[in-house]
């Protein structure tokens, strides 16, 4: 009789902490989604087909995430015909492009700037690039018109108040 008492007690513990793990499981995935949508929320993410020009847009970054410490700045990398994809996809806020590949049908908005291509240092390899052309060129800051996202809206409204300070002509 102890026993089956034993059993009894053992498999009503193991089916309680499955329940138990359940729900456990269930509450940590709903955190997780939670975070992840305040992470996107509160985050920019910013691609360039010419990183070139990261080092002297930076100052711009750093003055906005002066103004917003709340909004992550996420750096990415790709080809233009990628950064519109990504763009139409939402994947991604705003492109720094060539003004040579601007696709004006009325979806984006755009700020034409003069930047100076510099040289960029490889962290795995420790060496640094160097651009072979130093004269300025023209990018365009790419961004859709219309977004819910408040960090979107906020550099937006920056870029377009700082005009003057990044040499920039806004084209609607």
């Amino acid at each position: 009789m102890k026993e089956l008492f034993v059993v009894c007690a053992v498999f009503f513990i193991i089916v309680s902490g499955y329940f138990i793990m359940k729900r456990l499981d269930s509450f940590l995935e709903n955190n997780r989604r939670s975070i992840d949508t305040e992470i996107v929320e509160n985050s920019l993410f910013i691609a360039f087909d010419n990183p070139m020009i990261l080092d002297c847009v930076m100052p711009l970054f750093e003055k906005f995430s002066k103004a917003n410490p709340n909004c992550q700045l996420h750096f990415l990398s790709g080809n233009t015909e990628d950064i519109y994809d990504k763009l139409n996809k939402n994947c991604i806020d705003f492109g720094f492009i060539e003004n040579t590949a601007l696709n004006n049908d009325g979806t984006y908005n755009y700020l034409i700037i003069s930047a100076k291509q510099n040289s960029v240092l490889c962290e795995k390899t420790g060496c640094k690039i160097e651009p072979l052309n130093l004269s300025e060129v023209q990018i365009a800051v790419i961004w859709k018109k219309t977004s819910d996202s408040a960090c979107v809206n906020s550099f937006s409204d920056f870029i377009l108040s700082n005009q003057g300070v990044i040499d920039a002509e806004y084209v609607k």
